[in-house]
């Protein structure tokens, strides 16, 4: 896939002098293996090269991903280097080394145990944290209708560095509790909708937090999205168009999904994806917002667009 990027606003020229362009060409294999009826081993293998320079990362392919993924009846188990999506993807997508138990999937009531260690050097929140960190969290899903889901989740994050109590004589008080509730409708079949709001009961508490180059940092996030159909890789000329505001605060989020909205910034957010042919998808979108704790002088605007190949 070929992945373009352009940030401006206000707030790239005061800092970085101009606006910052990012091209990115990245090849992925999902390699899969059945080992028997109840387990199969997974793995993610990924190049990247930026095409505007030829040079890659370190010009090595990387192993994202290599865990166990068993089944039995309505419990699924993920154990090894495993991938991790929270309530719609604002606290955490992202991988870590750990398991995951999955109890009730696909039931009108679904619990998510997940534990592990992340290495928040590769994650938004480098810049308080870069070390590698415990992490456990809960999901619980209710599927109260066809067209209705509600989840609330807890995650408790033990890191350290600008995570600990400002008042605190060692790095002993680091725990992060984020607490998060969100929603899903779909209206039919081709709109949906979600919602969700996340706290950090901790982050006000936190050397971040506490410093003034830091003052209006955010303990919270929330989400909110529209979305029309969606393209299908199978399905030449199928597309989808999405419309959100996105607010999120640097002490809930983790790893957010999102390609427009960012770790710390707040905004709008509309796009769309096109299936041109059979496997090849195309996806453009534009934010446009603010740094959270900067206020509403330091705007940032973001072009982004993408080219996927599947096989």
């Amino acid at each position: 896939r070929y992945t373009h990027e352009r940030v401006g606003g206000e707030f790239v020229t005061k800092y970085l002098g101009h606006k910052q362009t990012s091209n990115e060409l990245l090849f992925r294999l999902d390699p899969t293996a059945e080992v028997n009826d109840h387990w199969t081993v997974k793995a993610r293998l990924d190049a990247k090269t930026n095409p505007a320079t030829d040079t890659g990362d370190d010009g090595n392919v990387k192993l994202k991903r290599a865990y166990a993924a068993g089944h039995y009846g309505i419990t699924d188990i993920n154990a090894g280097v495993i991938p991790y999506f929270s309530e719609q993807g604002v606290v955490l997508d992202d991988n870590l080394s750990g398991a995951s138990v999955v109890i009730g999937a696909d039931q009108k009531l679904t619990g998510t145990l997940m534990g592990g260690r992340i290495n928040l050097g590769d994650t938004a929140v480098d810049g308080i944290d870069d070390q590698h960190a415990n992490l456990f969290g809960l999901n619980l899903t209710w599927k109260a209708t066809d067209s209705f889901t509600l989840a609330g989740e807890y995650y408790r994050l033990s890191a350290h560095d600008k995570y600990t109590d400002w008042n605190a004589a060692d790095d002993s008080s680091n725990a992060q509790n984020i607490w998060g509730i969100g929603a899903t409708y779909t209206v039919d079949k081709n709109f949906h909708a979600n919602a969700g709001y996340w706290k950090n009961t901790d982050f006000d508490d936190t050397k971040y937090a506490h410093n003034p180059a830091h003052k209006g940092a955010a303990d919270h996030a929330w989400n909110v999205e529209l979305d029309y159909k969606g393209a299908e890789p199978e399905n030449m000329h199928s597309f989808g168009l999405y419309a959100a505001y996105r607010y999120l605060g640097q002490g809930a989020s983790i790893a957010p999904t999102f390609d427009g909205v960012d770790w710390g910034e707040k905004g709008w957010e509309v796009g769309g994806n096109y299936t041109f042919a059979k496997n090849v998808v195309g996806t453009l979108l534009y934010a446009d917002g603010h740094k959270i704790q900067t206020g509403d002088n330091d705007r940032v605007r973001k072009g982004w667009a993408r080219l996927e190949y599947f096989f």
